[in-house]
C-alpha cells in the first residue's frame, strides 16, 4: 500500500456536549495517482465526523482530513478509541487516536410519595437517577421530630452512569394510639453526592389503629346478627322442621313401597324357580374324529321312544386332547348352540346360568371341522361331556 495514515494529535480530551477536532494525515508515497476510502470504526463510531470519506491523492501528495469528535452525555467517561480504516484497492491500513472523555456529574432525587399514611409506620422511597456519564456515590440522611424514627434500607449507595435506583425508607412512631385525630410528622431527607446536595421534604401522617368506621361497622354487624338469629328461631326454624318432617315421611313411604315391590319380585322368581322342569340329573360324552380338511359329526337322540322327554343342559366341557387345529360345534338339530376354535384350548368348560333346552324329537350333535391334526397324529380328535337334567313331561 502506497498511502500512509496517522492522526495529529494522537490524543485529545473531549467533554460531553462540546466538540473536539483533530486531523487525519494522508501521504501518497507512490509514483501513481490513487484514491482511498475512509471508514469510521472504534467505540466512538457514532460520535466521529469526517470531512470526507473519499480522497484522491497525486503522487507524493500530502492531505489532511478534518475529524470532529462530538461525544454526548451518554458516552461513559474514560479513554475511548477513534479509529479510521483507510482502503486503497484491496489493501487497508488504520489510523487511531485516544479520546479521553471527561467526567460529567449529574443526578436527581425525589421523595415518593411525599405524604405517607399508616397507623404503625409510613413508607417512602428515595428515587435517584444518575444522568451523568460516571458512577456517583450517594449518602442519605434524615431528620424528623423526636416522636418518630427514620430507617433507610441503606444509607449509602453507588449508582452507575445512566442508571437509577430506589432506596426504601420507613418512618416509625414511638407511640401508637387507638382512636382520635391523625398526627402529621414532618420528615426531611438530605441527599449528598458528587459535591451536590438535595433536600427533600415529606410528611408521615399517623392515624389511629381503629378506623373511624370500625365502631359503626361492628354495631351494624351485631344488629344484623341479632335480627338474623331472631328470624331463624321465630320464622325459619319451625318452617324448616315441618318441611323436613314431611319430606322424611314421604321418603319413608317411597322406600317402603320400593322394598315391598322388590320382595314381591324375589318371591315370584323363587316360585317360578321351584316350578322349573329340570327333572333327574344325567350326563353323556360324545367323541368325534376327522382327517385334515374334512368335517365329521356325532348325533345323539336322547328320546328315541318318543316319551316326551326334555333335556336341560347346564354344563358343557369341550376337550381337544391332541392339540389339533380346527373348529368344534355343539348343535341342537341344525342350530349351533356353541362354536369354539380348537386352537384356543385343550379343555374348555361352560357352566350355564340358564340351561340349554332340548325338546323331545330333537337331537344334539357334536360337529368337528379339522384343519390340522395335532402333533404326531393323523386325525383331529374332539370330545364333549354334557351334564344336565332329563324331565318326563
Amino acid at each position: 500500500m502506497t498511502v500512509t495514515a496517522s492522526f495529529e494529535p494522537e490524543q485529545v480530551v473531549a467533554t460531553p456536549g462540546d466538540t473536539s477536532s483533530l486531523s487525519l494525515h494522508l501521504q501518497n508515497t507512490g509514483s501513481d495517482e490513487t484514491t482511498v476510502t475512509l471508514k469510521r470504526t472504534g467505540d466512538l463510531v457514532d460520535h466521529i465526523g469526517l470531512a470526507s470519506e473519499s480522497v484522491r491523492l497525486e503522487p507524493g501528495e500530502h492531505f489532511e482530513v478534518p475529524v470532529i469528535i462530538d461525544p454526548l452525555e451518554r458516552v461513559t467517561a474514560g479513554t475511548h478509541s477513534c479509529t479510521v480504516e483507510v482502503t486503497e484497492g484491496e489493501s487497508t491500513t488504520t489510523a487511531s487516536a485516544s479520546i479521553d472523555v471527561a467526567s460529567v456529574t449529574g443526578w436527581t432525587a425525589t421523595l415518593q410519595p411525599v405524604r405517607s399514611l399508616g397507623a404503625a409506620k409510613g413508607r417512602h422511597k428515595i428515587a435517584i437517577d444518575n444522568v451523568g456519564n460516571a458512577p456517583v456515590s450517594i449518602d442519605l440522611m434524615a431528620t424528623s421530630d423526636s416522636t418518630v424514627a427514620t430507617e433507610f434500607a441503606t444509607s449509602s449507595v453507588t449508582i452507575e452512569a445512566h442508571s437509577s435506583t430506589r432506596v426504601a425508607m420507613r418512618v416509625v412512631p414511638e407511640h401508637l394510639f387507638w382512636n382520635g385525630a391523625t398526627i402529621e410528622h414532618p420528615v426531611t431527607v438530605t441527599v449528598i453526592g458528587g459535591g451536590d446536595q438535595v433536600v427533600l421534604e415529606g410528611i408521615y401522617e399517623q392515624g389511629p389503629r381503629l378506623r373511624p368506621w370500625t365502631a359503626p361497622a361492628l354495631a351494624g354487624m351485631l344488629g344484623a346478627l341479632l335480627i338474623g338469629l331472631l328470624a331463624w328461631f321465630v320464622i325459619f326454624k319451625p318452617a324448616v322442621e315441618d318441611i323436613a318432617e314431611e319430606q322424611a315421611e314421604q321418603l319413608d313411604q317411597e322406600q317402603q313401597a320400593v322394598l315391598d315391590e322388590r320382595v314381591d319380585e324375589i318371591q315370584a322368581a323363587a316360585d317360578e324357580a321351584s316350578r322349573l322342569p329340570l327333572g333327574n340329573p344325567t350326563d353323556l360324552r360324545m367323541d368325534v374324529t376327522a382327517t385334515a380338511a374334512t368335517t365329521s359329526s356325532e348325533a345323539f337322540d336322547f328320546d328315541k321312544e318318543g316319551n316326551g322327554r326334555v333335556l336341560s343342559i347346564t354344563d358343557v366341557i369341550f376337550q381337544n386332547p391332541t392339540g389339533a387345529v380346527g373348529r368344534v360345534e355343539l348343535l341342537r338339530d341344525d342350530q349351533v348352540l356353541l362354536d369354539q376354535e380348537m386352537a384356543n384350548f385343550r379343555d374348555l368348560d361352560f357352566h350355564l346360568v340358564a340351561p340349554l333346552r332340548v325338546d323331545s324329537e330333537s337331537t344334539i350333535a357334536l360337529r368337528l371341522t379339522c384343519e390340522e391334526p395335532g402333533p404326531g397324529t393323523s386325525e383331529c380328535e374332539a370330545a364333549a361331556t354334557i351334564i344336565g337334567f332329563v324331565d318326563d313331561l
